[in-house]
């Protein structure tokens, strides 16, 4: 475990990832620690280009589940529009990342609101929050689309109430 651990740091090639992939499986490793060490992996590997990408060319997507379960954010063609009511910390968020530069933030039901969202936008740069499954499949969107990404994974999952660490979704951006 260590040792794939150490190979999670490292900044590796997509096939290096799948052999990596396929050794885990072999020894038995827990599928969502085999799924984080792959996240670590890809962001490792892919954060001097995220960097390098200004901020307005970026777009940040987050989970609908961060939403309260009182929420009352109308869903429109492209996510859940924010009215900034204060019962969670999404809209309060949403503030401090444009005052950062982001310009493109949504706040998505699914994975599959992802290839519409780059498709459109044609973004530079893309920061996801999700759940690992998710953090993965949009890893492999932003290979499809030329993106460079990053992942942050939730700290609490399920579809409903999800939480995050806030800071360091702050100091990604």
């Amino acid at each position: 475990m260590r040792a794939i651990e150490k190979l999670a740091k490292l900044r590796l090639s997509e096939v290096a990832l799948s052999r990596f992939e396929r050794i885990a499986a072999k020894m038995g490793v827990d599928e969502n620690r085999v799924l984080e060490l792959y996240i670590e992996a890809k962001n490792n590997s892919g954060r001097e280009r995220f960097k390098n990408i200004r901020l307005s060319d970026r777009i940040l997507l987050l989970p609908q589940c961060l939403r309260s379960r009182d929420c009352t954010a109308k869903l429109g063609e492209l996510g859940y529009e924010c009215n900034n009511c204060g019962k969670c910390k999404i809209g309060q968020f949403i503030g401090e990342a444009r005052s950062f530069g982001y310009e493109k933030i949504f706040i998505i039901s699914g994975g599959s609101m992802v290839p519409k969202i780059f498709a459109k936008f044609r973004p530079k740069a893309f920061l996801g929050v999700g759940c690992f499954k998710e953090l993965v499949m949009g890893s492999f969107l932003c290979e499809k689309f030329g993106i460079a990404g990053q992942g942050l994974p939730l700290l609490k999952d399920g579809c409903l109430e999800t939480d995050l660490d806030w800071g360091m979704l702050k100091s990604m951006i």
